[in-house]
């Protein structure tokens, strides 16, 4: 670990996180920020938790759109990416005997939403298999054809992947999509601050985090719709400002939470852009590269194609190493990664670099495979 940039944030000493994009990681005088944040509200929370706060979450959104990229009226913050997705599966006109397509490396909460939405509106969840590692986005895309016939109602998939760290091309499945008349949904968790999702071609709508890659306190979601689509989104909660007309104000209070987080992005963003400035983020990058070398060298199967890596997110499969005993190693050599089960003897491994990473981390996790 970098020590010129650990002491920014709140780890351990000794430990090796290659983890954030799991939960996020705020710096902490971001963090400071919160709590000071929290200490204004708390002064007068009548008026400062009332109309005064739907203002200046307002003013957020309108940053957050401008750095993303997104038309600020089809944007809104959420509690969590898991609330935008329920949002989208609930707002959405389905039918009986309709089709939603999905991939089976989807976020399993998500998965578990499209089932629990199908099975109320009598339509039908097709999910398709991907397989590890993915090589050819021409065999994934007939794999949807046979599952998903000729007629689609939705199709969900990710920008980035959770588990396998998969960059799918969005243009090219949004088309896909298109063709059978689908709504095309895109589960951003892991895209702003990651990737560039301005103009994504075919999107009907996205759902995601901004807390996992700006240095924001947890949690902080968003999503973003098209004028056509934005006018029908609801939250999943039926809140005070359930019916508002604006998009923002429409999920600015999901009931009694803690605003701080969505207050603080500004200086979030603005941190987030020192490092890119600095050629931190590209140093990452360029990490991420390191990474998928030095594990390959070490026994690790990359899950996909070189043109599908994500910028700072590399995913693995461990033949022959089960979840159990991975997880062990890396508990043993204090290294902090998202590790599951692939097949029963296998594992996938995923690290996520940050500006406090360094390849002396990298050459620890390709020391504990070993």
């Amino acid at each position: 670990m970098r020590a010129e940039w650990t002491a920014e944030f709140p780890l351990r000493p000794g430990l090796v996180m290659f983890n954030h994009a799991s939960y996020g990681l705020a710096t902490r005088d971001l963090l400071d920020r919160a709590e000071q944040i929290r200490r204004e509200l708390e002064s007068d929370p009548n008026v400062n938790l009332g109309e005064a706060l739907q203002e200046r979450l307002g003013e957020v959104v309108l940053q957050v759109a401008a750095e993303l990229g997104v038309a600020a009226e089809g944007c809104a913050l959420t509690t969590s990416a898991t609330a935008g997705a329920a949002a989208l599966q609930r707002s959405l006109p389905l039918r009986a005997g309709e089709i939603v397509v999905t991939l089976d490396c989807e976020y399993s909460s998500v998965l578990r939403g499209w089932r629990r939405r199908c099975t109320q509106a009598g339509a039908q969840l097709r999910v398709v298999p991907v397989g590890l590692p993915l090589t050819d986005i021409d065999a994934l895309l007939e794999r949807m054809s046979r599952v998903g016939g000729d007629r689609v109602a939705v199709l969900q998939f990710s920008a980035i992947t959770s588990s396998a760290a998969l960059r799918l091309p969005i243009a090219r499945l949004a088309a896909w999509g298109h063709d059978r008349g689908a709504t095309v949904i895109v589960d951003a968790a892991h895209a702003p601050g990651q990737v560039d999702v301005a103009g994504w071609e075919g999107v009907d709508a996205a759902f995601g985090t901004v807390h996992k890659w700006f240095p924001v306190p947890r949690s902080v979601g968003v999503l973003w719709a098209t004028p056509e689509l934005a006018p029908i989104i609801r939250p999943a909660e039926t809140s005070l400002t359930y019916d508002d007309g604006n998009l923002a104000r429409r999920f600015g209070w999901p009931g009694t939470f803690d605003p701080a987080a969505r207050l603080c992005l500004p200086e979030a963003i603005a941190r987030w852009s020192k490092w890119v400035a600095a050629g931190e983020i590209q140093r990452c990058e360029r990490l991420a590269d390191y990474a998928s070398q030095t594990l390959t060298a070490a026994g690790a199967i990359p899950t996909s194609s070189e043109e599908m890596l994500p910028p700072r997110m590399r995913a693995f499969l461990l033949p022959n190493l089960p979840i159990a005993q991975l997880r062990q190693r890396l508990l043993d050599a204090g290294l902090r990664a998202w590790s599951g089960d692939h097949d029963g003897q296998s594992s996938l491994l995923r690290l996520a670099t940050h500006v406090y990473n360094d390849e002396d981390d990298v050459d620890a996790v390709a020391q504990a495979l070993r």
